[in-house]
């Protein structure tokens, strides 16, 4: 509904004090620390060094990854299975059971398991390299030593086998076929020295490929042959893999220091976070400064907070200055009940300070524009059983829990809406329907196109709102609230044809003509405010874009009534067809679901923010990002 106050403080206190101080501000959790102006109050920076935390942070992080959990859970367990919690008493002495061993051990033996991954590749790459010439049964010492021959190992197309032979049938040379492939031949050349020249002008006149073995020859025992040292490959790498699952036993034992990992995780992740706050204070040589942010509403809780440090530093709270107005971080504050749909705002950007906070203002349409898009009660009741469920059973926290409570009032949405203008699984209620858009869609496109328009004005009337508040007053009357009387008179007329609209009409035109330009011109003022009527195209085409809401409802309901016709046909099938049919039903109307909720949620937000921002909310506000205990992984409580 609005944007909630805050106040700056400003802090004076001995700078021995700072890091307990922030301590202390961190369990608060309502304060947000923004640098100090070092130049203008010539003060030193705090100097803090965070880096050994984010290396610790990487290293656990990337541990707790490839953990398993001590008792593994499946399904609905692990969705909902809740935080661990930890008091918050012991975030201190979770950094001393010894984290930093544990990291190092389970790293030095990821380390070893790695290097015996890529000993295996290796000892693979060589099998596949020697595996075709297996069937050479000679003992590989045999084919060294020849001080007049040259031995040559070759891979050559079949096609070019019979060219060697006669090429090597008249000269001192003799040629074995070592193995016969489909795209390839290996074959061993043994020739005398004076044929070197004719053997290697023969062999450049075709595609050949020579293989070496000199790394082979060199270590091979007396006999040994190539079958043999594939065995020995094959050993070794049997050897490899029978040690990497007994490290793969021992990493997986690691699995019991999770929790405590975990928390150590979050507790690290608070102390960085604490410095990050540190470093932006000043220092004198024994003062500390700290300046920053607080909900006005949580003044009190903030001074009765630290009360406990009053005698050792000076606090100034004060609303912000002029020229500090641009720079205050935003709070949303709306009731309860539409906080759900701060997600959608927050997806375009926060508002900025001094500017309109519109998700009260979209939330009943976008809550009904979901709803008639999908306009399927049984999808929504899905939905919301679902969303229900995980509220109550998981207990999510921020977003997380926003978000499960905004699927709850689009499903509620849906089973409303749905019965009115859709149905049930595919089955409209014939007493319940107002609208039955398959059989009639111009009742369905009136309505889209109805409240279409009033979103329009809406954001028009907001934009005379924002036009008031900078000064223009007369702008905001004259032009803003001309378009507000012209476009729904006009509609007025169009439709009952009663003169009194087409007088107000003409009443909305003239204060757009006139009052439009600020030229001092009376030509140039008229005329510019008769090209500013050829606007309306702008405020039709807004309009007419709320069409998609027909087509996303008719094609949601078209697609279940396909899919409870395929469930029939499937019925039918000799013997199984109970048992495709049920998967038909179920299979099809949860894809349809799926993309039906997908298409809602992202066109209903499109409508939000082209047709509906863009004549008045101005996005850029930095968010409240107050110095608190982090968790990620585990929840701390007092």
């Amino acid at each position: 509904m609005a944007i909630s106050r805050v106040k700056r403080f400003e802090i004076l206190l001995p700078a021995a004090e700072l890091d307990g101080f922030l301590a202390h501000l961190q369990e608060l959790g309502i304060a947000q620390i923004d640098p100090v102006s070092l130049e203008e109050l010539e003060l030193k920076p705090a100097q803090t060094d965070t880096s050994d935390h984010e290396r610790w942070l990487a290293r656990i992080g990337r541990l707790l990854q490839n953990l398993p959990e001590p008792e593994e859970k499946k399904g609905l367990e692990k969705l909902l299975a809740p935080r661990p919690k930890y008091s918050a008493a012991l975030r201190k002495a979770l950094l001393d059971f010894g984290y930093q061993k544990v990291v190092e051990d389970y790293e030095r033996l990821e380390a070893r398991r790695n290097e015996l991954l890529q000993e295996i590749k290796q000892l693979e790459r060589e099998e596949e390299f020697l595996r075709p010439l297996a069937s050479l049964q000679v003992p590989l010492r045999e084919l060294t030593g020849f001080e007049r021959c040259q031995v040559q190992l070759i891979q050559v197309q079949p096609q070019d086998l019979e060219y060697i032979k006669e090429g090597l049938s008249e000269i001192p040379a003799q040629l074995f076929v070592v193995a016969e492939e489909k795209s390839r031949i290996f074959v061993l050349i043994i020739n005398h020295e004076t044929a070197r020249d004719e053997v290697d002008s023969l062999l450049s006149e075709i595609k050949t490929v020579f293989i070496s073995l000199g790394n082979y020859l060199g270590r091979a025992k007396e006999g040994e042959k190539l079958s043999d040292l594939l065995a020995e490959l094959s050993r070794k790498r049997d050897e490899k893999k029978e040690q990497i699952e007994r490290l793969e036993k021992e990493l997986a034992g690691f699995a019991v220091h999770r929790p405590a990992l975990m928390a150590v995780h979050d507790v690290l992740l608070s102390e960085k976070e604490r410095l990050d706050g540190a470093g932006r204070a000043g220092l004198t040589e024994k003062t500390g400064c700290l300046q920053g942010w607080i909900p006005a509403a949580e003044e009190e809780k903030f001074r009765t907070g630290i009360a406990r440090y009053a005698e050792h530093l000076h606090l100034i709270i004060r609303d912000p200055r002029p020229e500090e107005l641009e720079e205050t971080p935003v709070i949303l504050e709306n009731p309860e009940i539409v906080r759900p749909f701060e997600i959608i705002t927050g997806l375009y950007g926060l508002p900025q300070p001094r500017s309109i906070e519109p998700t009260i203002f979209l939330a009943p349409f976008f809550f009904v524009f979901v709803g008639l898009c999908v306009s399927e009660a049984g999808y929504g009741l899905v939905v919301a059983l679902l969303s229900l469920l995980y509220l109550k059973l998981g207990k999510p926290k921020g977003q997380t829990e926003l978000f499960m409570k905004l699927l709850f009032y689009l499903g509620l949405s849906n089973i409303v809406l749905g019965t009115l203008v859709g149905g049930w699984f595919g089955f409209p209620i014939k007493p319940l329907l107002l609208i039955d858009p398959l059989k009639d869609p111009i009742p369905f496109m009136i309505l889209a196109l109805a409240l279409g328009f009033i979103q329009v004005m809406l954001s028009t009337f907001l934009s005379l709102v924002k036009e008031y508040r900078s000064g223009n007053r007369v702008g905001a009357i004259a032009v803003k609230g001309g378009w507000l009387l012209l476009l729904p008179s006009l509609v007025g007329y169009l439709v009952l044809k009663k003169p009194v609209f087409g007088i107000l009409t003409l009443v909305g035109a003239a204060g757009i003509v006139f009052f439009t330009s600020r030229s001092k011109n009376p030509l140039a003022r008229f005329f510019s405010g008769l090209y500013a009527l050829y606007g309306i195209s702008g405020y039709l085409a807004d309009t007419l874009s709320y069409s998609r809401i027909l087509a996303l409802g008719l094609s949601t309901g078209v697609i279940a009534m396909v899919v409870n016709n395929l469930f029939q046909i499937a019925w039918k099938i000799p013997y199984v067809g109970w048992l495709a049919a049920i998967l038909v039903f179920i299979g099809g109307h949860l894809f349809n679901l799926g993309i039906g909720f997908l298409g809602a949620f992202v066109h209903s937000m499109r409508l939000q923010f082209v047709e509906f921002f863009t004549r008045f909310y101005q996005a850029g506000g930095k968010p409240f990002k107050p110095l608190k205990l982090e968790s990620k992984y585990v929840e701390f409580i007092r």
